[in-house]
């Protein structure tokens, strides 16, 4: 995705949770969550994981020492990363989410009550905002390699994306250390070939999107 598209979705999260919490402070906690995200393609075959960035705010809510709820609204850089194949070519795709999971929590105490670990489990609904790709293949011209990048378009993928989470988290005070791990239950798309002059085809029956998220949340 693009830098802009990035940038402000990142600086409207950042004034959604400015003009909320200050209603909201005795009931809930917010803060803002981002880091490393891990993802692939299950379906596609030889391929590597892309790493992107992912980015947002966060806010949980407890009913009692235990159990509670959170949701997130967090942009997420997906994707992946094609080896090269028969013909040469390797391609990168890369997809950007709007994502908005709501998940569990069961809170273990460790030392102390500002001491925890957090187990985690929900759902995760995701709004498409596009796709890029960058590849690189023989040159029909002489020898040596050529490469280059586009967009897709948006009609190619579904307008939305559900999975199922999983996730741990570990926290000292105010700042945390997550783990969570996302697989798609629905498609990303129903298929795309004949670009590049017929050199990408990712027309596969399973396309579902699995995500890797490593990062920190910090609470205020």
């Amino acid at each position: 995705m693009k830098q802009t598209k990035k940038i402000t979705l990142i600086a409207i999260c950042g004034a959604l949770l400015m003009l909320c919490q200050p209603a909201l402070a005795q009931t809930f906690k917010f803060g803002l969550r981002d880091g490393v995200a891990l993802s692939w393609l299950v379906g596609i075959d030889d391929t590597y994981p892309q790493a992107g960035f992912y980015g947002g705010i966060t806010g949980d809510c407890y009913f009692g020492e235990h159990w509670g709820v959170g949701m997130d609204v967090t942009f997420s850089e997906q994707g992946v990363r094609c080896k090269e194949n028969g013909d040469g070519v390797a391609i990168n795709y890369s997809l950007g989410y709007l994502n908005i999971p709501l998940v569990a929590h069961y809170r273990i105490p460790l030392v102390g009550n500002d001491h925890f670990l957090k187990i985690l489990a929900g759902v995760q609904a995701g709004v498409f905002l596009g796709a890029d790709y960058d590849y690189i293949a023989p040159s029909v011209v002489g020898d040596g390699r050529v490469s280059g990048s586009g967009s897709f378009e948006r009609d190619s993928f579904h307008p939305y994306d559900l999975g199922a989470t999983v996730g741990v988290e570990w926290g000292v005070g105010f700042a945390s250390l997550e783990v969570r791990y996302t697989l798609g239950i629905t498609q990303t798309h129903n298929g795309i070939a004949n670009t590049l002059n017929g050199n990408y085809h990712i027309s596969v029956p399973d396309n579902r999107n699995s995500v890797l998220q490593i990062g920190t949340i910090v609470r205020f």
